[in-house]
């Protein structure tokens, strides 16, 4: 049996009301898409995903890089990240 695949969902922004109020943040809406792509894969994602959400936005952790196999950024709508190609 193999590992579950550990994912960390850095939540950068809060979601509109209707959609906190549903899934509780943007890291509640990555684990339903997951939850639903899972199923159609045949995966389970309580045994092979280990998912954990970070709240980046009011926090000050960060998930160690050893502990995780996949990082998620959710979107901001204050900033976005500027990348200069030379």
């Amino acid at each position: 049996m193999r590992p579950p695949l550990r994912i960390a969902i850095l939540e950068c922004d809060t979601p509109l009301p209707s959609t906190e109020s549903r899934y509780h943040g943007y890291g509640g809406v990555f684990t339903a898409l997951f939850k639903s792509s899972a199923e159609k894969l045949d995966l389970d994602l309580e045994t092979d995903f280990q998912i954990s959400k970070w709240d980046i936005v009011d926090g000050t952790t960060y998930p160690k890089l050893e502990d995780i196999d996949a990082v998620l950024l959710t979107g901001s709508s204050r900033s976005s990240l500027r990348v200069r190609i030379r």
